[in-house]
């Protein structure tokens, strides 16, 4: 393994914050033991100062807006920085979940019904519910809320308007929810999802000792399979490169719904990735080592 200097860039200014600071440590002492020099910076302003000539490749562990929306992406390829970064077209439309649900829909995937919301007066009631109210560009669960009847719709509809400028009203499905990490052409295993309460937020994913993950996942091994493959049509035809984890919910008849993908995902030790990476048979270590082997000049559409 050749010794590079990585640029470790975590923190930021977006509602996952905390979260990327916990997966920075933890892919710092990766990237430590694993023979690097690491140089860490918070958020984007931070890469500013280092010159691309004197990095040899940006690691980027920025969750939401600040690493994933595809801007960070379209500017580290402009300045010529080799980068962990899933380049900017790929971000862009798995960043904006309504646009990446028409993509994978289109693509043969099927995808829970939404509408798209900019304020609450556009709420359209459909059906008796129940839904899933969440951030149309937000991750880590930040905002999500379900509704079980029209005032609780409405109801969620506000609240999840103090957190995002625009939502998704989702039908719920009822089913196991699940995910499939990809890192470069591996598939990883399947890994499923026992949330501690009702809903898998925030509260479960970071705050809980009590939800249980579940890999291989706790269903029919047919099912595993179709899902890994659902996820690398979703992989395919949302463009992504490098790494990334694609999020389902799959119903008690063995159908998978597409949700979205996480073009950064966390690397804490609560985060789904290096779970399923175990499994794989990959150390911690060996998960950051095939991620940084990603890393490359993008080339994606900020030359155009």
């Amino acid at each position: 393994m050749i010794k590079q200097h990585v640029l470790l860039v975590q923190g930021g200014q977006s509602a996952e914050r905390e979260v990327s600071v916990h997966s920075g440590a933890a892919v710092y002492q990766a990237l430590i033991e694993l023979g690097h020099e690491v140089t860490v910076v918070d958020g984007f302003e931070g890469i500013k100062v280092y010159d691309a000539d004197n990095i040899d490749v940006v690691f980027n562990i920025l969750h939401g807006a600040d690493g994933e929306d595809g801007k960070l992406a379209a500017w580290l390829d402009l300045e010529g920085y080799t980068s962990t970064c899933c380049d900017f077209a790929g971000s862009s439309a798995s960043w904006h979940k309504d646009q990446a649900k028409v993509i994978v829909a289109a693509a043969g995937l099927k995808t829970p019904s939404s509408q798209l919301l900019k304020q609450a007066n556009d709420l359209q009631v459909n059906g008796t519910g129940p839904w899933i109210v969440k951030p149309a560009t937000e991750g880590s669960s930040v905002g999500l809320f379900k509704a079980n009847d029209e005032s609780e719709l409405k109801q969620a509809v506000q609240d999840a308007f103090k957190v995002a400028d625009e939502l998704l009203v989702e039908r719920f499905i009822d089913g196991v929810e699940c995910t499939v990490g990809i890192v470069g052409d591996v598939v990883l295993p399947v890994v499923s999802i026992e949330p501690a309460s009702e809903l898998y937020d925030y509260q479960a994913k970071y705050q809980s000792d009590a939800t249980q993950y579940h890999c291989p996942a706790g269903f029919d091994e047919s099912w595993q399979v179709r899902l890994q493959k659902d996820a690398q049509i979703a992989y395919q035809s949302l463009n992504i490169n490098g790494w990334c984890r694609v999020d389902f919910i799959i119903d008690k008849h063995g159908q998978p719904w597409f949700l979205e993908v996480n073009t950064t995902p966390g690397m804490t030790n609560n985060s789904l990735l290096p779970k399923a990476a175990a499994v794989h048979g990959w150390s911690f270590n060996k998960l950051v080592a095939e991620i940084l082997a990603t890393a490359k000049v993008n080339t994606g559409v900020a030359h155009e």
